[in-house]
């Protein structure tokens, strides 16, 4: 992948500015937000290993899974899967130590709730709109749109994509082969440890 890091301020702000917009867009025209996000992304930045399968897998997990407005917001499942395409664990090696991965996908899950007050979907639709409306329901469809539900459904996922695409520029996910440069604070269980893992 090449060295975003590297980049003039200004280049930098433009693929910044790419990848917002392609996922604004994609969300406020088309719906489900964990697309939205890994389409930003992959605009931006086509070298960092997502793939149009990766986009169609993630359909069922917006608007908290499967439409259902009970789990995380699918645009923080996005980041998720984004951040593991550096740093999440292979199939050839599921004994390796990869919590540092957690970590850093936690960073954005705390900038994210800082600013909406919730992870969960329902929490973020109220936050934005007054109300959790469920796009199952015609009426409360009806409503959301009436809301602009869409255009703040937008920025969320915006805002996500921005959040992950400044960490690529800032040379905090980068595909070297090394563990990432974050503060784990979390408890290693002794495993780990034994088999000189961390």
């Amino acid at each position: 992948m090449k060295d975003y890091a590297s980049l003039p301020a200004e280049e930098k702000e433009a693929l910044v500015k790419r990848a917002m917009d392609v996922a604004w867009h994609i969300e406020y025209d088309y719906g489900n937000c964990i697309q939205s996000v890994l389409c930003g992304l992959m605009e931006a930045f086509p070298d960092m290993g997502l793939t149009s399968d990766m986009v169609k897998a993630s359909f069922g997990l917006a608007g908290g899974g499967c439409i259902s407005l009970k789990g995380t917001c699918g645009a923080l499942c996005g980041a998720a899967m984004a951040i593991s395409l550096f740093y999440g664990r292979p199939i050839d090696d599921l004994p390796g130590y990869y919590d540092d991965c957690h970590a850093l996908i936690r960073t954005v899950f705390d900038a994210f709730e800082e600013k909406y007050g919730s992870v969960l979907c329902a929490d973020v639709l109220e936050h934005n709109l007054g109300k959790a409306y469920d796009w199952k329901i015609e009426e409360e469809f009806h409503a959301y749109n009436d809301h602009d539900g869409s255009g703040h459904d937008a920025k969320v996922a915006a805002f996500v994509t921005e959040t992950v695409a400044r960490m690529i520029l800032d040379g905090k996910l980068k595909q070297d082969g090394k563990r990432p440069d974050v503060d784990n604070p979390y408890f290693v269980p002794p495993v780990y440890r034994e088999r000189g893992l961390v």
